[in-house]
């Protein structure tokens, strides 16, 4: 049953979500909007899976050397794996890519480029190192659509942090380093986007295999990092 009222509980934090997303709004609403993407009532535990998480088998405790890949899995594992989950999710495709992202919304006022300006500002104060800004709405603009939105990427990295990431998971340079998405939508509102990634959601299995409290630590701070800098490039705060 628990998992049933989570299931209610999120289809209708999508179905709010889109009528937000899609609403005119003042800038009061917009900052409220952008202010419950992050830690809003985040639980520490893993209460809501009730017993069921008992009966899950795990691995044992295992020594890793560090900087190498574990061996990889099948795709026919990994199909497997997604379709045992996808019986118990309702959602759509593009449901399930919006649980993976957070997102905020620029004031209406903010042109796009005192957006990229923020994030670059805000980005320099927290010592998040630029890594990478790409610019593919320039390409698409000269070879398929001259009234293509324009959309920008812009990645940042706590170098530190990544060194000690790639030495517990070497498969984590998949997803490094932090990229934040700066698009225009359809109704000209410019969204700023990222990889809901944190370590809170993924540390909490009962798997002994748990990564170090430094290393715990500082993924988080990279994460509040990223909320911190989006909210800036939202708000136009240099």
């Amino acid at each position: 049953m628990k998992i049933i009222r989570l299931l209610i509980a999120l289809t209708t934090i999508f179905v709010i979500s889109a009528i937000a997303a899609n609403a005119q709004e003042s800038e009061e609403e917009i900052i409220k909007f952008n202010d419950q993407t992050y830690m809003e009532n985040t639980p520490e535990s893993t209460d809501w899976l009730g017993s069921a998480s008992k009966f899950i088998p795990t691995r044992p405790k295992e020594d890793y050397k560090k900087n190498t890949m574990l061996e990889p899995l099948s795709a026919t594992a990994k199909m497997r794996f997604m379709q045992s989950i996808m019986t118990t999710m309702p959602f759509s495709l593009r449901d399930m890519i919006n649980m993976m992202v957070a997102k905020k919304k620029a004031l209406p006022e903010l042109s796009f480029d005192e957006v990229i300006e923020s994030l670059k500002s805000k980005a320099l104060d927290l010592n998040m190192r630029p890594t990478g800004h790409n610019t593919p709405y320039k390409i698409l603009r000269q070879t398929f659509d001259p009234e293509s939105p324009r959309v920008e990427f812009l990645s940042f990295c706590d170098l530190i942090t990544m060194r000690k990431i790639l030495d517990y998971s070497l498969e984590m340079s998949a997803f490094l380093p932090c990229r934040i998405g700066v698009v225009e939508d359809a109704n000209k509102q410019i969204w700023l986007t990222t990889l809901d990634f944190d370590i809170r959601w993924l540390d909490t299995s009962p798997n002994p295999n748990k990564i170090s409290d430094d290393l715990r630590s500082r993924a988080i701070r990279v994460r509040e990092n990223i909320e911190k800098i989006m909210n800036a490039a939202a708000t136009g705060d240099f």
